[in-house]
């Protein structure tokens, strides 16, 4: 009765379903590897983990072999892994069950021999070209410096964390510090620890290299800070985003037309209108379109319709309140950095100028 239930093409299909979720995991594995920096806080729990996995996905993918969403996965499971093996090189704990288990549901899949043949050339040609990229970018581009971390550390608040470090070059060498939100990292099973890569904020570079490196934190106000920067300027001027312009509820955009006709529009709209084309518009600017948003034409085109936009999303910070401040998300008090007795950090600049907005994150391979 049993050897029924399993032999069943339909229990097979159903099984089947873990396979591509288990293809998910790796897809996300691989994401990770590209975008966050893999710290293992237990090694001997991490490959257990993964050899664990591996396993249990590689049982039933076995089983399941000849099923197509099978079929599918262990044609992507393994091409996907060039990230992870390139770019974690030498995390072996993990990535030799990964790996072991990619290769073995490859060629014992359900597909004929000719296929894996083909197939698996492709695949080795992908690793042969990835390996050569990855040594081009991190070796060739690499700048001929020794970087040494002398000091490191978290921000009272524990939202920001810190690195000193000393680069020693063919000059004087530097001292650079940066500075890089401590919320973004992401951690499974407290083992593996994800830290974020690529939103790392320079707030001071000096050569030569400085004996001497004093950081201090200090807690201050939003409205100190603000009386702090209009006491050095009234003029300091930031430029806003979108998403910034939407919670002040203003207006972004001022459009005028060649008609003496004009209009003061937010980003949303800025980016949902069209402007239709006549038969002479469409010949001074030769194309069939009959309508262009207004986001993507080129200055020149605008130029030519005679269309002039002007930008409000730069603004001078003594034009803001402080309750307007505090709807662009900057708390009452935050962390200030003092380097050698010199501001080098504030929250709030940090905030207002979206330091460490995800979307800004930069790829970064070595």
């Amino acid at each position: 009765m049993i050897g029924k239930f399993f032999a069943n093409k339909w229990t097979k299909r159903v099984v089947s379903l873990l396979s591509p979720c288990y293809c998910v995991v790796i897809v996300y594995f691989a994401y990770l590897s590209v975008f966050y920096k893999l710290d293992l806080l237990e090694q001997g729990t991490a490959c257990m983990i993964a050899t664990g996995s591996s396993v249990m996905a590689l049982t039933t993918m076995l089983y399941t072999r000849k099923q197509l969403l099978t079929k599918l996965a262990s044609l992507l499971i393994l091409p996907t892994m060039v990230f992870p093996i390139m770019i974690y090189f030498g995390q072996w704990g993990v990535l030799v069950p990964l790996a072991i288990m990619a290769l073995m549901i490859f060629f014992l899949s359900g597909f004929g021999e000719t296929a894996k043949t083909i197939w698996g050339t492709m695949f080795l040609l992908v690793y042969l070209l990835g390996a050569l990229v990855y040594f081009l970018v991190t070796s060739l581009f690499a700048p001929a410096t020794v970087t040494t971390i002398v000091d490191s550390g978290t921000s009272p608040s524990g939202l920001y964390r810190y690195e000193v470090a000393d680069t020693t070059d063919s000059s004087n060498g530097s001292t650079k510090v940066s500075v890089e939100s401590n919320t973004l990292d992401k951690e499974y099973f407290n083992v593996f620890h994800f830290k974020i890569r690529g939103l790392s904020h320079d707030v001071s570079i000096e050569r030569p290299l400085q004996e001497n490196c004093e950081i201090e934190w200090k807690t201050e106000r939003r409205e100190e800070i603000t009386e702090q920067l209009n006491a050095i300027s009234e003029e300091i001027e930031i430029t806003l985003s979108d998403k910034q312009m939407d919670l002040l509820g203003r207006n972004a955009y001022h459009v005028t037309f060649n008609n003496g006709k004009d209009m003061t529009i937010s980003q949303e709209e800025y980016h949902k209108t069209v402007i239709a084309l006549n038969e002479e518009a469409k010949a001074i600017l030769k194309t069939d379109k009959q309508e262009l948003k207004l986001d993507s034409m080129s200055e020149k085109a605008r130029d030519t319709l005679g269309i002039t936009i002007e930008n409000f999303k730069t603004v001078t910070l003594s034009s803001l309140t402080d309750e307007e401040l505090a709807k662009l998300g900057i708390p009452e008090e935050g962390d200030v950095m003092y380097y050698n007795g010199k501001v080098v950090f504030r929250y709030y600049i940090a905030i207002l100028e979206e330091y460490f907005d995800i979307s800004k994150q930069e790829l970064g391979l070595m």
